[in-house]
C-alpha cells in the first residue's frame, strides 16, 4: 500500500535521493496516487505516496530542528489541537499536529493521547536522531533494515530492494509460520534482515552513538478490568455510548463514506450506528459473494432498514481470482491471495465513496471470538492473527480506499477490554448493546454465521448453526459428486472453482514448472501430490493458494516479474 520510504545514516555523504526515489516509486500502485517529491538533507532522504483521499497536505511537516512524515490519520484532532492549546479551527495536518507534539515533548509521551492508525518518521536534526513511531495496535505497517551507517525504512517490504547494497534472503523460519498459519507471526517478514516495527513503539536511532532502541509506549496491559460490581446495564449503555461515538467521530469527511456490508454483525452494527446522509451525501454498502449467498441476503436486507443503496458484486469462478496476482506483491507476499476476497467489490466501493468503515476484529475483540484459544491470549490472538493475517485486507484496500476501523477507536477498544471475559463470551453483552441501541436492525434479521436471529436462546442457535454446518458440508459433497452444484450459502466456492478456468491452468503450470522457484523451500512432491489430491475432489485450498502465492512473491523478489 502507499505510504513512507527512506534512509537515515550518520555518514553525511552515505545518502542518494536516486536510491530513495527507487524505493518511493516501488509504493505507487495505481494510477490516482500521489507521489511527493524525494525530500533531502544531511542525514536523510525520504519520500511519501499517498491516495489523495486524507492528509493530502505535503510532507514533510517541516520546521528548523523537526521533519515529519505520516502514513494514516488520527481520529482525535479536536483534543490533540486542546493539548497543544491551538484554536479548535485550526486546520493543521495530522503531521503537522505530530511535529508540534514533538517539539513541546520530544520523550514522546504523548503518543500515548493520539487515537488513529498510523505510521510516522520523525527526523530532529537538532538532536541527531530518527525516530519511526506506530499507532498502539500496529495496523499502519512500518518496516524497517539496518544499514551499515545507517537505516532504512518503508511501508512495505520490497521498497528495500531498490536499494544498491540490499541483499534479499528469505527467512525459512517465515515459511515455516506461512505454511503452518497461512501468515507470519510477530514482527517477522520474509526476508531476513527486515522486521515490522512492534505495535505501540517507537524506534530510536541515535546518529552519533550508531545506536538503535525501540520501546512500547503503549501494551495491552495498560488496561485494567472494571470492577467486579458494574452493573451489567451500565456497561451496555456506556458500550452503546463510545460505539456512537466512534461511528459519527470516523463519519467525519469532506470524502463520501460507504460500509462493506457482509451478513455479520460488525458491518451491520457500523451502518446502523452512521449517520444519515452525512454530509448531505447518501451512504452506499457494498457486498461481495456468490449471487444467491447468507451474506448477499441478509446485506440486502440490513440495506433496506437502513434505506439506503446496496450494491452487490457477485464473486464467481471467472472472476475471483482477478487482481489477485498484483495482491500478491501490494502486500509483500504476505497474505495469501486465497483471502484476498475484497479485490473483487473496492472498484465498486471506490465508485461510491472514499472513506470505508471496516468492522475489522469487532466481533473478536468485543464479540469474544477470541476467547478460550488455548495457543493464544485475545491480546496475543489480535496482535498475530488479526493485526498479520486479517488486517493484510485492510492494508490491500487501502490502495484504493482509505479505511477506518470503529472497533479500534481507543476508547471503545479500552473500554472492551475492560469488560470481564464471562461477560464478553459468546456475545453476551455484544449482543445485549446491539439490541439496546440497534433493535430493528437485529431483532429479527439473521445472523450470516447460525442463520438466524441473536434473540434466539442459545440452545436453538447453537442448534441451527450445527444445521447449517451440515448444509454446508453437504454442498461440498455434492459439488463433489456432481460438479457445477454449487453451495448457495457461502460466499465463495475457492475448492470448486480452482478446478476451473482461468485459475486451473494457471496454478498447474506454476506448480509443475521446473524452472519454479518454491521446490528450495518446499518440496516439490508435496506440493504435486496435494495438486492432484485436490483435483481428484479433496479440497487443498489453502495450501495450493499458500504456494502460489510464494511462488509469485519468489518471482517478484528475485527475477522482478509481476512486481507492481
Amino acid at each position: 500500500m502507499p505510504g513512507l520510504a527512506g534512509v537515515c545514516e550518520n555518514a553525511v555523504d552515505g545518502i542518494t535521493g536516486a536510491d530513495v526515489l527507487k524505493m518511493r516509486d516501488l509504493l505507487i500502485h495505481q494510477t490516482y496516487h500521489k507521489a511527493e517529491p524525494v525530500f533531502s538533507a544531511p542525514h536523510i532522504s525520504a519520500a511519501r505516496v499517498h491516495t489523495g483521499i486524507v492528509q493530502t497536505w505535503p510532507q514533510p511537516a517541516t520546521s528548523a530542528t523537526a521533519h515529519v512524515w505520516m502514513d494514516g490519520e488520527f481520529y482525535n484532532q479536536a483534543e490533540l489541537r486542546a493539548f497543544l492549546g491551538l484554536h479548535s479551527m485550526d486546520t493543521s495536518s495530522d503531521a503537522d499536529l505530530l511535529r508540534r507534539m514533538y517539539l513541546s515533548d520530544t520523550s514522546l509521551s504523548f503518543l500515548r493521547k493520539i487515537d488513529g492508525i498510523f505510521s510516522a518518521v520523525v527526523f530532529d536534526s537538532e538532536r541527531q536522531c530518527l525516530h519511526l513511531i506506530t499507532d498502539r495496535y500496529g495496523l499502519r505497517h512500518l518496516y524497517w533494515t539496518r544499514r551499515r551507517n545507517g537505516v532504512a525504512w518503508a511501508s512495505e517490504v520490497k521498497a528495500f530492494l531498490a536499494l544498491p547494497e540490499f541483499k534479499p534472503r528469505i527467512d525459512r523460519g517465515s515459511v515455516g509460520e506461512f505454511f503452518s498459519f497461512g501468515y507470519l507471526l510477530g514482527n517477522r517478514t520474509w526476508l531476513e534482515d527486515v522486521a515490522l516495527l512492534p505495535p505501540g513503539s517507537t524506534f530510536g536511532f541515535d546518529l552519533r552513538k550508531d545506536e538503535i532502541q525501540i520501546r512500547n509506549y503503549w501494551s495491552w496491559s495498560n488496561i485494567t478490568l472494571l470492577p467486579g460490581k458494574t452493573d451489567t446495564r451500565e456497561m451496555i449503555e456506556e458500550l452503546g455510548r463510545l460505539f456512537n461515538a466512534a461511528i459519527k467521530r470516523q463519519c467525519e469527511s469532506p470524502e463520501p463514506v460507504g460500509v462493506s456490508l457482509s451478513g455479520g454483525l460488525d458491518s451491520r452494527a457500523i451502518l446502523a450506528a452512521a449517520p444519515d446522509h452525512e454530509s448531505g451525501r447518501p451512504i452506499h454498502a457494498v457486498t461481495m459473494g456468490s449471487r444467491r449467498c447468507d451474506d448477499v441476503r441478509i446485506a440486502a436486507q440490513v440495506a433496506r432498514v437502513k434505506g439506503i443503496r446496496h450494491h452487490v458484486v457477485e464473486l464467481t469462478a471467472a472472476n475471483w481470482l482477478s487482481g489477485r496476482i498484483p495482491g500478491v506483491s501490494y502486500t509483500d507476499g504476505q497474505s495469501n491471495l486465497l483471502h484476498m476476497h475484497a479485490l473483487v467489490s473496492v472498484e465498486e466501493q471506490r465508485a461510491h465513496s472514499r472513506i470505508n468503515l471496516n468492522g475489522f476484529l469487532g466481533d473478536a475483540v468485543l464479540g469474544g471470538s477470541y476467547l478460550h484459544d488455548p495457543r493464544w491470549s485475545v491480546t496475543e490472538k489480535a496482535d498475530n492473527r488479526g493485526r498479520r493475517f486479517i488486517n493484510e485486507g485492510t492494508r490491500l484496500t487501502n490502495n484504493f480506499l482509505q479505511n477506518r476501523l470503529p472497533f479500534f477507536s481507543n476508547a471503545l477498544m479500552e473500554y472492551t477490554c475492560s469488560i470481564p471475559e464471562e461477560l464478553r463470551d459468546r456475545s453476551k453483552i455484544y449482543n445485549r448493546m446491539l439490541l439496546s441501541q440497534f433493535p430493528v436492525f437485529f431483532r429479527r434479521i439473521p445472523w450470516q454465521r447460525t442463520g438466524v436471529p441473536i434473540t434466539w436462546p442459545r440452545q436453538l442457535a447453537d442448534a441451527a448453526r450445527r444445521l447449517s454446518r451440515l448444509q454446508r458440508r453437504m454442498g461440498c459433497i455434492m459439488e463433489r459428486i456432481r460438479p457445477g452444484v454449487e453451495d448457495t450459502y457461502e460466499y465463495t466456492n475457492y475448492a470448486a472453482w480452482i478446478r476451473q478456468q482461468p485459475a486451473r491452468a494457471l496454478f498447474e503450470r506454476m506448480i509443475v514448472n521446473p524452472c519454479a522457484l518454491y521446490p528450495e523451500f518446499i518440496p516439490r512432491e508435496e506440493i504435486q501430490l496435494c495438486w492432484r489430491e485436490h483435483m481428484g475432489g479433496l479440497d487443498r485450498s489453502e495450501k495450493i493458494c499458500r504456494t502460489i502465492t510464494f511462488e509469485l512473491w519468489l518471482q517478484q523478489v528475485f527475477e522482478q516479474i509481476g512486481r507492481a
